[in-house]
């Protein structure tokens, strides 16, 4: 388990660093949130390493992960809403209220039929 605790800080690590030369070297956008994601998830498994054993040196990479973390996180939902994101939110708002919209006017028709059967 240890062995696995370890080597899953490598991994984060490489995602971090790969990343950062990925951009650097022109290979994707920084602006895309796939950078963000990888990244997150990159410090989540640094934490998760840093977990075992842990002890009041590993504060700093605890403080650093957790706000690169955080920063990426933001960063991809950022992204994400610049991209296509926001357009899809406004598509399922739009579906949303639509059905709303239709349960409404069917709860209403049926009202209707009710009381023109009644009369």
């Amino acid at each position: 388990m240890e062995a696995l605790l370890s080597f899953s800080g490598i991994v984060g690590a490489t995602c971090c660093v790969g990343m950062y030369a990925a951009v650097s070297l022109g290979k994707i956008s920084a602006e895309r949130p796939v950078f963000f994601s990888v990244n997150a998830v990159g410090a989540a498994l640094v934490l998760l390493g840093a977990s075992h054993r842990f002890d009041w040196g590993d504060t700093g990479t605890v403080g650093q992960e957790l706000t690169w973390a955080i920063i990426s996180v933001i960063g991809a939902i950022r992204a994400w809403m610049q991209g296509r994101g926001a357009a899809r939110i406004a598509a399922w708002k739009r579906r949303a209220s639509r059905s709303l919209t239709m349960r409404r006017f069917m709860r209403v028709s049926k009202h209707r039929c009710r009381r023109e059967a009644k009369n």
